[in-house]
């Protein structure tokens, strides 16, 4: 089976987590399937040695507009897909190729276009441009659920979200929970006696909500001083990521107040080795985010026994369950009592370690790249039993 899998739009972030922890995973398997991994610049190394059933081909289109990302993933793939040998297309981009000539498994995994979390709060302050494209997006998205052949999802939360916008066949959209990003292991001493830092991994963007974390430590220090501090890998010293500007321009004022107080270490991008580093060395995992289709960060704050405090959303729930506290993403102030709650009562640290460990053992690439596979190899066969398509234009 030779399986094309198409990521070039991931230059960062949970699709960047995705790609290195699955090649890593099927790296180790026998030399049964072929995989083709089309990606971008940012991720011509893959990291380590390729073996020889894995193939990477990188190309720029992921740098490029709106309008050659769409020519290359309904006009150029397709001849590439021939030229490939494909039996069947992997789609990670939340978009399909349409008319696809092999059956193809797409991955939604951008709630932002699902949520209406999303939508009430953030969507309103940005401009009728934005907003167009975000409609054109959303109805893509709806459009390539339904010319994909079968349909992948990290979380029931995020299958639940696509049943509220269109009628699902039975059988066409499969959860397949992914790992953590990191192998976070040992057991650590955390002191909660002195210096708190709370971590907060992410980079900017109005739905990571980094102001309610912000508010949060304003609150902290104005009750206890300078104990608490927020360690992040986001930087809202300036716009880079063209995010919202009515969310950045009001959150920056409070960032660049904290960072002159020192309450603030800005990380900016951290390799993994320093990212385990984190996770053991700080107090509390802060996870205010308004949408998400899984959370890299949640589960590996789990795994390490990092107490965890989230956002009261269906997907944070589904995977912390009971190790963790929850807060109202819009109401800091809980974010802020939560944490304290953390950093004062030694038993409910502890449960809270001993119940995201356990929770933790949910989550496993293993398992992820498994059922990926007999998916895939699903799709294989259906493509062997049906006549080739004629050959576009």
């Amino acid at each position: 089976m030779t399986v094309v899998v198409n990521i070039v739009a991931s230059k960062l972030g949970g699709g960047v987590t995705l790609l290195r922890a699955l090649t890593a995973e099927l790296a180790r398997w026998p030399l049964r399937h072929r995989f083709v991994f089309f990606v971008s610049p940012e991720q011509a190394d893959p990291g380590f040695p390729l073996p020889a059933h894995l193939e990477w081909r990188v190309t720029p289109v992921g740098r490029a507009g709106a309008l050659q990302r769409l020519w290359w993933d309904q006009v150029t793939l397709r001849r590439l897909l021939r030229r490939e040998g494909a039996d069947v297309l992997y789609s990670l981009g939340n978009f399909a190729m349409f008319r696809c000539p092999v059956p193809q498994l797409l991955l939604v995994q951008n709630s932002v276009y699902l949520s209406d979390l999303y939508r009430r709060v953030c969507l309103a302050q940005w401009d009728w441009r934005y907003r167009a494209r975000y409609r054109l997006r959303r109805w893509l998205l709806r459009r390539s659920v339904v010319a994909a052949s079968r349909v992948l999802v990290p979380s029931a939360s995020l299958r639940e979200m696509l049943s509220r916008e269109m009628p699902l066949p039975d059988g066409k959209v499969r959860v397949n929970y992914l790992g953590p990003g990191l192998a976070v292991t040992g057991e650590d001493a955390r002191n909660y006696r002195g210096p708190i830092r709370l971590f907060y991994p992410t980079y900017y963007g109005d739905y990571k909500n980094v102001g309610a974390a912000l508010e949060a430590v304003r609150i902290l220090r104005e009750q206890h001083g300078d104990r608490y501090r927020l360690v992040t890998t986001a930087d809202l010293s300036e716009n880079r990521n063209q995010a919202n500007p009515q969310a950045w321009a009001r959150e920056r004022p409070l960032w660049e107040k904290l960072r002159q107080q020192g309450a603030i270490e800005s990380l900016g991008l951290v390799r993994p080795e320093r990212m385990q580093d984190l996770y053991r060395s700080c107090h509390v995992l802060v996870w205010p985010t308004l949408a998400e289709s899984f959370g890299f960060p949640l589960v590996e704050a789990l795994a390490c026994g990092l107490p965890v405090v989230a956002s009261d959303i269906p997907v944070n729930r589904e995977l912390a369950g009971d190790a963790a506290l929850y807060f109202d993403a819009l109401a800091p102030a809980e974010l802020a009592a939560h944490v304290g709650e953390i950093v004062e009562n030694a038993a409910l640290r502890q449960s809270l370690e001993e119940r995201g460990r356990r929770r933790a053992e949910a989550f496993s690439w293993k398992r992820h790249a498994e059922q990926l596979v007999e998916i895939l190899e699903s799709l294989a066969r259906t493509s062997a039993a049906r006549p080739a398509a004629p050959e576009a234009g």
